[in-house]
């Protein structure tokens, strides 16, 4: 079930008379291990989710995670055998859209495991995981800026991370959704990835005294990736996140942590239409080793007291520091 699909089913059972109290609520799948519902709850009328199963599955420290605008609700019936109740409900209507994508994808959890007590602790895992993906996913969807850079992360996994290493160590080096310092890091080797459109002047924002701070790794490479926009040869980033799903064809391993990065990346493929406006060719991508006399700041440069520092540099600039795509290629296959 899609999280569109699922959204209209709760509409489907919210149209039906509304109860005073509890819950209505319809079976999603016969085959889990758990019982699994689409749930409306009454009076409020709210959209939820309940999971079921023979299992006391404790909460990991004892402590609910907690989602802004989700309400959840963790019970151990003392029956025999006991029996886990956890109630996911939607407490603000705004997020509608996002709260489909938990709800299905905990369903999706719930149905690879094949015993009640592995669904119910893959569940709550995954609701921790959540926890800090609801405070950074945009009801809204992504801003024009986030997509840009978003694209551009992509088209360095798409055209070298995949052509130098296998599928699931490409994405496994993809760090950029994470709070790394690097978009891509891989063994001793990592990359920064700059996005910024063709028309403007390649002014480069570095965001911290850390993002070109080559010391923790034996090589570090600068990215830039200057983007066309165009509505005829262009690809949009649902357009740009299909063509790397192609290419993790045959790796389930790969495409699931693919998924996964992009959500913590703010993308949500229900937020898909939203993107359809903007379009982008690739016109030009320049890779530059940071090393040397590379212009930057770092911590080993800066004033005793300067921190949290924000600063740019012109990529027209980086001439004698550039190297071949072919170089880098080569470095990533040996690191």
């Amino acid at each position: 079930m899609s999280p569109n699909e699922l959204i209209e089913l709760w509409r489907e059972i919210a149209s039906g008379p509304p109860a005073g109290s509890g819950l209505d609520r319809r079976l999603l799948d016969l085959d889990a291990p758990v019982s699994l519902y689409a749930c409306v709850f009454w009076p409020s009328g709210r959209f939820g989710l309940l999971i079921e199963g023979d299992s006391a599955q404790r909460l990991t420290d004892g402590r609910i995670p907690k989602c802004r605008g989700v309400k959840l609700v963790h019970n151990v019936v003392s029956s025999s055998p006991p029996r886990t109740v956890l109630q996911i409900m939607l407490e603000e209507a705004r997020l509608t859209e996002i709260f489909a994508v938990l709800c299905t994808d905990l369903v999706q959890v719930a149905r690879q495991d094949t015993s009640a007590a592995g669904a119910l602790r893959q569940c709550i895992d995954r609701l921790a995981m959540w926890q800090g993906l609801f405070e950074r996913i945009p009801p809204e969807g992504l801003s024009e800026e986030e997509q840009r850079g978003l694209f551009g992360e992509l088209v360095v996994l798409e055209e070298i991370l995949l052509s130098a290493l296998d599928r699931l160590g490409a994405v496994t080096a993809w760090t950029g959704p994470e709070p790394k310092n690097q978009d891509f890091i891989h063994g001793g080797l990592a990359l920064e990835v700059k996005t910024s459109l063709a028309k403007r002047h390649s002014r480069l924002t570095i965001s911290n005294e850390k993002q070109l701070d080559e010391r923790p790794h034996e090589h570090l490479f600068l990215t830039h990736v200057r983007l066309d926009e165009s509505v005829s040869q262009g690809m949009t980033l649902p357009g740009m996140v299909d063509l790397c799903r192609a290419r993790l064809e045959g790796d389930p391993v790969a495409a699931h942590l693919f998924d996964d990065r992009l959500m913590a990346g703010g993308y949500l493929d229900i937020h898909a239409a939203l993107y359809s406006e903007n379009s982008w060719k690739p016109s030009s991508m320049r890779l530059f080793a940071v090393q040397g006399e590379f212009p930057r700041l770092t911590e080993a440069n800066l004033p005793p007291g300067v921190g949290d520092i924000r600063y740019s540099i012109i990529a027209d600039d980086l001439g004698s520091y550039e190297v071949d795509l072919e170089e880098v290629i080569s470095a990533l296959k040996g690191a």
